[in-house]
């Protein structure tokens, strides 16, 4: 079965599809961005197993390797690509703010939950 909101979009062409208000607009990501992450997922891949962070990584884990990452891209490192690496890691702690709240470790984050 389709799910159906009942709200629909029509086209010039007279076509109709679900409404689109509040799923996220995934024409409008940056391609460019997106290929340089999936570089790094590969080469995580390769050097952790596929899904590694799937099983779970605590969020000031990721928060803290990304502002790392960030700092390094800053002054100007280029022993690794540091701003992809940063998007790495924000990315991964967005999924799981969504994905694993239970791994919400950041203690001004935890007392918010409360």
């Amino acid at each position: 079965m389709i799910k159906d909101s009942g709200d629909r979009t029509k086209f010039g062409t007279g076509a109709v599809r679900d409404m689109h208000a509040g799923k996220g607009r995934m024409d409008l990501l940056p391609l460019s961005a997106l290929i340089e992450l999936s570089k790094h997922c590969e080469e995580g891949a390769a050097k952790y197993g596929e899904h590694n962070v799937d099983k779970g990584i605590p969020q000031h884990s990721l928060c803290d390797s990304a502002m790392r990452h960030l700092v390094k891209y800053m002054r100007g490192d280029a022993d690794e690509p540091h701003l992809r690496a940063a998007a790495w890691n924000l990315m991964w702690a967005l999924n799981q703010s969504v994905e694993r709240p239970d791994l919400m470790d950041v203690p001004w984050r935890e007392e918010e939950e409360r």
